[in-house]
């Protein structure tokens, strides 16, 4: 057998980020070995069955999107943040850095329930909703109609730069059955813009991060339930 087929070092995390550093070191130190190693074969099975352990790798991926293509939130009049469907799960890298911005009243286990009309027609929503990361992950909390509490008066994010990956990426989104890089249909406000290449870039390995971030956590829970709790982060985390 090979080693753990997701081994990757984790990216340099800002000063200013005490728990997402400790929780990056974390993972390092579960990725330095295979996952079936010291007794823990069947677990390693087990997690298999889940969900795929290989880690998406951005130069795998084709974009399907016309070059410079990006979303342009200035003129938008339907906010990508605003609306039940538009719940943003969070990662524990999300909660970590909600930690350690000292916005934790934004973390929430309350989120909206679809009604299976509303299920079926939108498959991506019934699919998140399916999951266990829905089950058991927080989302960041929303007002009564649906706006998400982190948007100011102005309708910008107050989070940013510290804002969720799954918010860093939209409107680039990963198809991993198909290995491409697509756009949301939900974001109708763009340009062509080809000097945003950069941004671009950036968001379409956010795309790829979300992704990532789902498989870590789902080792991370099977393997480290304690050094998570240690860290502050199980507290957020449903049964």
């Amino acid at each position: 057998m090979s080693r753990l087929p997701i081994v990757q070092q984790s990216p340099t995390v800002p000063r200013d980020l005490p728990t997402v550093r400790q929780l990056e070191k974390l993972w390092d130190e579960i990725a330095a070995r295979p996952l079936w190693a010291g007794g823990r074969f069947f677990a390693y099975l087990k997690l298999r069955a889940k969900m795929r352990l290989n880690f998406a790798e951005r130069k795998r991926f084709t974009s399907i999107v016309p070059e410079g293509k990006v979303n342009d939130c200035s003129t938008c009049y339907e906010l990508c943040c605003v609306g039940h469907d538009q719940t943003v799960s969070l990662r524990f890298r999300d909660i970590a850095t909600l930690m350690d911005v000292e916005r934790t009243d934004l973390i929430t286990q309350t989120k909206p329930a679809f009604d299976k009309a509303t299920r079926s027609a939108k498959p991506a929503l019934a699919r998140t909703v399916a999951s266990d990361a829905w089950t058991r992950f927080p989302v960041l909390a929303q007002t009564s109609y649906g706006a998400c509490k982190a948007l100011s008066t102005e309708g910008k994010c107050t989070l940013y730069p510290h804002w969720p990956t799954s918010c860093a990426r939209f409107p680039y989104a990963l198809e991993v059955e198909n290995s491409t890089i697509t756009y949301s249909a939900r974001c109708r406000s763009f340009w062509i813009r080809p000097d945003c290449g950069d941004k671009i870039d950036a968001m379409k390995v956010a795309a790829v991060a979300t992704y990532n971030e789902r498989i870590k956590d789902l080792v991370l829970l099977a393997y480290a339930p304690r050094q998570l709790s240690e860290l502050g982060l199980m507290r957020f985390i449903g049964s």
